[in-house]
């Protein structure tokens, strides 16, 4: 049996901070971190890792109707469509920053009435839904040409360096605008602000395409949260599993997302951050690392994906025998890679 975990996040992205994670009781870890063999991997977004393990350009990977699929409804139309976020813009100093749609509480209710108002003033555009409150989604009536920035990227940054760019750019940062218009004056973000809430004042496009009728899965069982990585495995023909722990793991071979610790990390939020990794090592680091032991699990594989540049750790049981190698705690390997 191979497993295969992906885990956004779990490096510390400040260059600068101490102190993360020196504290955190995290000996699995430590332990692979030490023993592990280590592969250097270039720098990625989640997303441009995930098109790699598909062996999907990750330039031209079609993000939102694969994450389309993903959905709870999974909708698959083969249609062109783009991610179309809710978001909050507001400026911190002479920069304007995006803050994504997780962070903002957005009701089913409040979704429901600003994609109505969209519908109604940007049919020309294209047809809004939103499956969940915090997805939005734009079915084109011309597909997009412009280059689009994956929210990921653009999250807690100045937006000025991530608008459209080339092709009919200016056409969608003008959509953009006119919808900032009509977002700041509907009654639903008049209430959020009365009520102390930030406001739902843009929206934020990108992962424009068409999905692939078919893609090869690179473990014949995939277990992930996040609707892109299930959509995905059902463009792959596989019926994606959420399993919260190694217990629950698929039988064989297994390709598993754990992002817990990417949200947490994008925000600097050290709190809920530490919390995730905590749940990592207990219910998957520490079980998988005693199934290498008892020869349970051939090959455990972790893949730390990071925009500096990520990291690979592949353990199999005789590396556990490298008793020269000492376990490395999270916060040391990290300052030494990225400082």
């Amino acid at each position: 049996m191979h497993l295969h975990l992906v885990l956004p996040g779990v490096l510390w992205p400040s260059v600068h901070a101490r102190g993360f994670a020196s504290t955190l009781a995290l000996p699995a870890l430590s332990r692979l971190l030490g023993r592990a063999d280590c592969r250097a991997l270039a720098g990625e977004t989640p997303e441009q890792t995930w098109a790699r393990l598909f062996d999907i350009d990750a330039a031209t990977l079609p993000d939102a109707p694969l994450r389309r699929w993903g959905e709870a409804d999974a909708s698959h139309e083969g249609t062109d469509l783009l991610c179309a976020d809710p978001t909050h813009l507001h400026f911190a100093g002479e920069y304007l920053l995006l803050t994504d749609a997780r962070e903002l509480a957005i009701s089913r209710d409040e979704a429901d009435a600003l994609v109505d108002a969209l519908n109604a003033e940007f049919a020309d555009i294209g047809r809004f839904e939103a499956p969940t409150p915090d997805r939005w989604y734009l079915h084109p009536v011309t597909p997009p040409t412009a280059a689009l920035s994956r929210l990921s990227a653009v999250t807690g940054r100045p937006i000025v360096h991530y608008l459209p760019s080339n092709g009919d750019a200016l056409i969608w940062q003008r959509s953009m605008n006119e919808i900032q218009v009509v977002l700041h004056n509907h009654p639903v973000n008049r209430a959020r602000e009365a009520a102390g809430q930030r406001p739902i004042n843009s929206v934020w496009f990108w992962g424009a395409g068409r999905a692939p009728l078919t893609l090869d899965a690179p473990m014949p069982a995939i277990a992930a949260a996040s609707p892109l990585v299930r959509g995905l495995a059902r463009a792959a023909g596989l019926a994606p599993q959420a399993p919260t722990r190694f217990a629950d793991c698929p039988a064989g071979d297994a390709l598993v997302e754990l992002a817990a610790a990417y949200h947490p990390s994008l925000y600097l939020d050290l709190a809920p951050w530490q919390a995730a990794l905590i749940d990592i090592e207990q219910h998957w680091l520490a079980p998988a690392l005693a199934a290498v032991s008892s020869g349970a699990l051939k090959t455990l594989t972790l893949t730390l994906p990071d925009e500096r540049g990520g990291v690979q750790l592949t353990l199999r049981k005789p590396h556990l025998w490298r008793f020269w190698r000492k376990a490395q705690d999270l916060e040391t390997f990290t300052l030494a890679r990225y400082s």
